[in-house]
């Protein structure tokens, strides 16, 4: 037989195994699929708005109203309750009625136009971490607004003219450029990471969960068979359907991230197209090389599970890269997705020359051939299979 049958021997295997299996359908369509959608579709006005919150004023002046009203006019709450006193409001947080309140002290105006400094207080429920983050910074957006104002009246006050008031107050102007997302979209920034690792993570489980049914079903004797006794004809004939799945479940997301929800796309479409094939055979070759050093069922898909949801942390998604400790850092440069959202970066939103992203290009390759250095591993272990439950 031929290298060619050989593969066509393999590729038969991992087919009928998909089809066999109603678990491969679910897995690598439907699921990554509905997963993209929800991401997408989570933030698609750009940010989380109108959290339902609540007021306290206890002080009932021309300032604590004054504050209030600006207040409602913040776009990211909601102020739908006023409250009397602080046990009522907080039984409405505990009810789940509102998501957080202001608190308005007593002889607010009284104690701010005396010189006296009053606190104003905040609450805010964190069982819910992204509601939780819009009202934490409406309320203290609010809050410095209203030292401003209060400072600006007692400077009045003192005979201070206009100009010397503003110079006091804002001695200098700052002005934020985002390039890459100028209008500050949460989805551009969440979805152009999160999507792409929740993706992977079916990758890495699928490539596992196939390969460890080899070994617990007793049949990795006759796949490396099929395939004339060469492991890598063997991996290959059995990983190209699903490679050939994934990449057209892969098109099929980016089509909804940059048609359909209309993501930044600053480059050339060929060159996320071509990123595709490249990521999802990386994380193939990363499940591949977890399972060489594990070769048991369990073992092998716990590693590639634990790999794929500790991406969105030490990949620096949820957490800034500069925040964490530099063994931390470097974790995330042993994953592929790693290198899929900085090839993103480059090109999706900043639209740079491919010239100068052709480190991540090739470093995609390397997880494809990363698998060649422990196939040995995993040959001996299909010619002696030994079970570990």
């Amino acid at each position: 037989m031929t290298i060619r049958d050989y593969i066509r021997e393999s590729f038969k295997r991992g087919f009928v195994q998909i089809v066999r299996r109603p678990m491969y359908v679910l897995m690598m369509l439907i699921m990554p699929v509905v997963g993209a959608l929800f991401l997408l579709s989570l933030m698609e006005q750009g940010a989380i708005r109108q959290v339902p919150v609540g007021i306290v004023d206890l002080d009932q002046s021309s300032m604590s109203r004054q504050l209030g009203r600006t207040l409602k006019a913040f776009p990211q709450v909601n102020v739908c309750r006023d409250y009397k006193d602080f046990t009522t409001a907080r039984a409405a947080v505990q009810r789940g009625e509102i998501m957080g309140f202001y608190l308005i002290p007593p002889e607010l105006e009284d104690r701010a136009l005396g010189g006296r400094q009053p606190v104003v207080s905040y609450y805010v429920n964190y069982a819910y971490i992204a509601a939780a983050s819009m009202q934490f910074k409406g309320f203290k957006t609010i809050s410095l607004l209203a030292n401003g104002g209060i400072a600006q009246v007692a400077l009045r006050k003192v005979g201070l003219r206009p100009e010397a008031i503003s110079s006091t107050l804002q001695p200098y102007v700052a002005h934020t450029y985002s390039p890459g997302n100028p209008w500050l979209n949460y989805n551009y920034y969440l979805c152009l990471s999160f999507v792409p690792c929740f993706f992977a993570l079916f990758v890495l489980l699928v490539t596992a969960f196939s390969l460890g049914t080899e070994f617990k079903s007793g049949f990795c004797t006759q796949w490396l068979r099929a395939a004339g006794g060469n492991m890598v004809l063997a991996l290959t004939g059995k990983l190209l359907p699903q490679t050939v799945i994934f990449t057209a479940v892969g098109w099929f997301i980016q089509w909804l991230m940059y048609c359909v929800f209309h993501l930044p796309l600053n480059c050339n479409p060929w060159h996320m197209l071509l990123a595709m094939p490249l990521f999802v055979m990386a994380n193939q070759g990363f499940a591949v090389t977890m399972f060489c050093i594990t070769p048991n069922f369990r073992y092998g898909s716990t590693l590639c599970s634990l790999m794929g949801m500790l991406s969105f942390s030490f990949c620096a998604f949820s957490l800034p890269e500069e925040a964490m400790y530099p063994w931390v850092q470097s974790l995330g440069y042993t994953v592929p997705t790693k290198y899929y959202f900085l090839l993103s970066i480059d090109q999706a939103l900043n639209g740079i020359s491919l010239y100068y992203s052709r480190v991540y290009y090739a470093m995609l390759g390397l997880f494809i051939l990363l698998p060649l250095l422990l196939s040995w591993r995993l040959k001996n272990e299909c010619k002696n299979p030994v079970y570990v439950p």
